[in-house]
Parts: C-alpha cells; structure tokens; sequence
C-alpha cells in the first residue's frame, strides 16, 4: 500500500474516531505530498514522500523552538503532538551502537587511522 492510501485510509480512522491533532497533521502531509506531486509533474516515488515528512517534522522542530523561545508552550505542545504523528511514517531511527558499527566498519574498510 502506497503512502497516499495510507494517509487516506488514517485521515478516515482520524475523522471517525474525532481526533483532532491526528486529523490536522495528516491533512497536512497529504496536502504536502500533493503539492510536491505537482511540482514535480508526476506521481512521488518512496525516498521523495519519505522526504516531504522529514521536511514537515523539521518545520515542526524549528517551530518548536521558536515557540518555547517566545514563551509559547501551547503552540509548542500542538507541534510536537504533530511530530507524535508524522514520525510513524518514517523509517525507525538507527540506533546509537547501530552508528557506532556502521562507523567502525566503515574505518576498518578504508584503513583510516585518523
């Protein structure tokens, strides 16, 4: 199942169950996905989708911080409910020892010493 049924089949889980948060960010990334289709002139392929979410939830992050900046809690609380729902459809995060054995094969392959 593409990411656009996904999103559409949980915007109608969202609208059901009346949650409100949920409703808003998934709306949003469609029309997101939508309009970079349109930019682009054809339908999205994985890695670009996966691409308009990391750029929704940095929007979000940076908006975080502005928001806590300028004293705003409530409005950084509403982003970060958002990021809640946008990181379900990104890829799991590598994890720190993941990282550290990537970057340890990746010295031992090119024979670095420094």
């Amino acid at each position: 199942m593409s990411l656009e049924q996904t999103l559409s089949a949980d915007i109608v889980t969202a609208m059901k169950a009346k949650d409100a948060t949920r409703l808003t960010a998934l709306r949003m990334l469609k029309t997101a996905l939508t309009n970079k289709s349109i930019e682009k002139g054809r339908a999205l392929e994985a890695p670009e989708e996966l691409q308009v979410v990391s750029m929704l939830v940095k929007q979000r992050r940076d908006s975080i911080e502005q928001f806590t900046k300028g004293g705003r809690v409530d409005l950084a609380d509403k982003e970060q409910a958002e990021i809640a729902v946008l990181d379900a459809y990104l890829p799991a995060a590598a994890s720190d020892d993941e990282i550290v054995a990537a970057v340890k094969a990746a010295v031992a392959e090119t024979g670095a010493t420094t």
